[in-house]
């Protein structure tokens, strides 16, 4: 009750007013926003009142874990949101889609386990890296992804600023670091270290992902020396899922079928007037 200045006399505030003001208060904006609604519902329903808070309970429980997914897929930097629902396994069908099912579960990350997709380029090694990733941001996982050459020019970038040790902090405390694209870009020397650094500092504490176009055998050629690229690949592959991504180029093939009949044809008759050269035309 508030008292008029003009009047004296006492001013009733409503309690639609008060109750939105506790309910913004105690953080319950589906509450504040369902409560009449609902009440009409559980009027209609002869709900009794255990009920119809239930419903608001489950109302904002369900609004609430919605935003925090929402969150978490925020903080994560994802290039773009990518789920299963479109991703093609008869188009790679070296990739074992039992093993990415039980992955999805993600029972690896409570684990603080790995995971190693190789392949060549095109073959949907970050596709599953993101649908992994949305998977454990929907599981209440904190996640962070990052291409390898991003990461190593931040680390250096850090380092120079005197702010590594808050940066690798960062990087210690997310459940699932991505890092996408490992050997497209060899790194120098510092690069490899400190690179090398975040692996060390995962180890056995938090789940990382790597997505590379490169075998095991030739991870040297990345990091520049066979002592630290052993080192790692022990830290990496010690409790790791692989995921082996061999077959055609998807979006090569999805180039080709996209092409024009008469594209195709005059592709063909170009192979054909070719025949003793090896010509590829796309």
């Amino acid at each position: 009750m508030i008292m008029s200045q003009e009047t004296s006399t006492p001013a009733i505030v409503a309690p639609q007013v008060l109750l939105n003001n506790h309910l913004k208060a105690l953080k319950l904006p589906t509450f504040a926003r369902e409560y009449e609604k609902v009440a009409m519902e559980s009027a209609q329903d002869r709900a009794d009142y255990p009920r119809y808070l239930l419903r608001l309970c489950e109302l904002e429980r369900i609004d609430r874990e919605r935003r925090n997914v929402e969150r978490r897929i925020r903080l994560a930097h994802f290039p773009q949101t990518k789920s299963f629902d479109t991703f093609d396994f008869a188009a790679q069908p070296s990739l074992n889609k039992a093993l990415v099912l039980e992955l999805m579960r993600c029972e690896w990350i409570e684990k603080r386990q790995n995971c190693i997709a190789l392949g060549p380029s095109g073959t949907g090694k970050t596709h599953t890296a993101l649908g992994l990733a949305l998977a454990a941001c929907q599981k209440g996982y904190s996640v962070a992804f990052t291409t390898a050459a991003a990461l190593v020019h931040e680390l250096m970038e850090a380092r120079d600023e005197r702010r590594l040790r808050a940066l690798q902090k960062h990087l210690n405390t997310v459940k699932l670091l991505i890092v996408d694209e490992l050997g497209y870009v060899p790194f120098t020397a510092v690069g490899s270290e400190l690179l090398f650094e975040v692996f060390s500092q995962r180890y056995e504490r938090g789940s990382t992902l790597v997505t590379s176009n490169l075998p095991f055998d030739e991870w040297t050629s990345i990091f520049g020396s066979e002592r630290l690229t052993g080192a790692l690949l022990d830290r990496l592959t010690h409790h790791v899922h692989i995921l082996e991504m061999n077959g055609q180029s998807y979006r090569l093939a999805t180039s080709k079928k996209a092409q024009p009949r008469s594209a195709q044809g005059q592709s063909q008759k170009t192979k054909i007037q070719n025949e003793g050269e090896p010509v590829t035309i796309i």
